[in-house]
């Protein structure tokens, strides 16, 4: 049997294990049926793969950049199809049948096959050629991926980039939707521990107080009895990045035990709007030293002073079954040592109130 989009069916033996689902007569499959040969696309394959790691078939939808009503009848069509139910919904959360696990294992592995098949035939075309996508922050992908696009071209010059420039949350789900190869993020923005992709560690990036160029924090003990009517009140607004990702929990505390009578004047989306925000004396914000900087100079007039209890690790998280694939293989590398040879104009040494107070 060949999919409506005409990819190339997978045998899978089907397992006694689960729901028998009705066909579109209202009667369940006969008997004769079971433990037969079945011919499932890859595609239906990715389809479920990508559903069966997502929170709802909203979410796996978005992931897949199908509509909601499509998804769902390709479930029913797989599912008729096995004989099987695959899913069932508890609670608004999908949550997989004994049949449904048993598919996801094995779709997993026959997935690998294909993409192994795919990535090796492309490479004997011209020597290694292919397309890498690639998902990341704006500051992220500005700051590394030049450099390591520059090394990994002069060992693969066919390479091709496909950069997103996604938030972190939206970087793996195009992980999951298999839109994209690599997403490089903080493991502090992702819930990584239960991701089922391979971590690549890049570098640690510190978090710096950005602060308008015109105030200076330097040898300040206490910036309420220290600091001028105009300068408090600066201090006093902060501009937070808001991507709701668990950080921002983290970034909360620490605002509330070193800047107490702080408050939120403006939340973005992107570090490159606080900074602009900063620069233009409406607040201070809280970001990664590398975002306010490129190629060993300041972006934007603003003084940064260094955060010591926190820092950003950044990741690039890829399927595992593809990281020793070509030319992914080759790209991980460059951006590793692009990573680690990345030089950073350093902040100040942290003011004494916050030194203090951050290890309060």
């Amino acid at each position: 049997m060949r999919d409506e989009d005409g990819s190339n069916p997978a045998a899978l033996e089907v397992p006694e294990a689960g729901r028998p689902v009705p066909d579109e007569a209202g009667a369940a499959p006969g008997g004769e049926g079971r433990g037969q040969t079945l011919a499932v696309s890859l595609h239906q394959l990715r389809l479920f793969w990508a559903l069966a790691h997502a929170r709802s078939l909203t979410q796996a939808a978005k992931q897949l950049g199908i509509s909601q009503p499509a998804l769902s009848q390709a479930l029913a069509k797989l599912e008729r199809l096995l004989g099987h139910r695959l899913v069932d919904r508890q609670s608004g959360r999908l949550v997989l049948t004994d049949a449904g696990r048993f598919l996801l294992e094995r779709a997993g592995r026959l997935l690998a096959e294909a993409d192994a098949l795919e990535s090796g035939l492309a490479a004997y075309k011209a020597g290694l050629r292919g397309r890498v996508a690639v998902g990341a922050l704006a500051s992220i992908a500005r700051t590394l991926l030049p450099t390591a696009f520059a090394e990994a071209r002069a060992r693969v010059p066919e390479l091709a980039l496909d950069v997103h420039e996604v938030a972190p949350q939206e970087a793996v789900e195009g992980l999951y939707g298999r839109t994209l190869d690599v997403a490089v993020v903080s493991e502090t923005a992702v819930a990584s521990d239960h991701l089922p992709f391979a971590r690549r560690p890049l570098r640690v990036d510190g978090y710096a107080l950005a602060v308008p160029d015109g105030i200076v924090l330097d040898g300040i003990v206490e910036p309420e009895r220290e600091l001028d009517a105009a300068a408090r009140a600066v201090l006093g607004r902060t501009i937070e990045f808001n991507f709701g990702t668990l950080h921002a929990d983290r970034i909360a505390e620490w605002y509330r035990r070193v800047l107490p009578w702080a408050r939120t004047v403006a939340r973005v989306r992107t570090y490159e709007t606080a900074l602009a925000m900063v620069e233009g004396g409406h607040g201070v914000a809280l970001v990664p030293q590398l975002t306010a900087q490129l190629a060993g100079r300041m972006l934007f007039r603003v003084r940064l002073y260094a955060v010591p209890t926190m820092e950003r690790r950044l990741v690039a998280l890829v399927p595992s079954h593809r990281r020793q694939m070509e030319p992914l293989r080759t790209f991980l590398d460059a951006l590793a040592a692009a990573a680690l040879r990345l030089e950073l104009v350093p902040a100040t040494p942290p003011p004494p109130f916050v030194l203090a107070r951050s290890a309060g």
